[in-house]
């Protein structure tokens, strides 16, 4: 599997995202309707924040700085989900005096795709993502100060028959 952990908790952070939400499902032979993206923060044991890409706006969670949070990237489909695809970046202003600084870095994509064909019985969802902690990506050079710091997460999904889905950029952010 394609995850990153940190803080010890990938076992038991697996079982309480992805069980409560995806069911089983048959593989249809056709199926012109794109699966739903969604992105979520999780964090102490909970969804703090969720969004889709039949919904609006991608979300926007302000972040303690200190604490770990695992962003997921997932998608649904009613015939099965066969790969999730999360981008993700970060990018940072630090300040000094009226001048500023723009910093920013790419993550390696994470993909997370399930087997499966027409008449299969396949998960109707599949998630990844990585577990972040914006103070891992604070650091301004010497004399310069932080003004903020944003971790942005894009989300692709695609189902069993090539239809894809994005989610706009959801972020975690801070501001000093």
């Amino acid at each position: 599997m394609n995850r990153q952990w940190s803080g010890g908790t990938g076992l038991l952070v697996l079982a309480l995202v992805g069980c409560d939400y995806f069911f089983d499902t048959t593989v249809p032979a056709s199926d012109s309707t794109p699966p739903v993206a969604w992105a979520a923060v999780y964090h102490g044991g909970e969804h703090v924040d969720i969004s889709s890409s039949n919904a609006g706006s991608p979300l926007s969670f302000a972040a303690d700085p200190d604490e770990y949070y695992l962003l997921i990237g997932a998608g649904t489909d009613d015939g099965g989900t066969k790969k999730v695809t999360v981008s993700h970046n970060f990018s940072r202003t630090c300040v000094q005096g009226n001048l500023a600084q723009n910093s920013s870095g790419l993550g390696v994509p994470m993909i997370e795709t399930q087997s499966g064909s027409v008449g299969a019985t396949v998960s109707n969802g599949v998630w990844t993502g990585p577990t972040v902690r914006l103070r891992d990506y604070a650091t301004c050079n010497a004399g310069w100060t932080l003004s903020q710091l944003t971790y942005s997460w894009h989300v692709t999904a695609e189902d069993f028959h090539g239809n894809t889905q994005t989610h706009g950029s959801a972020n975690i952010h801070w501001v000093p």
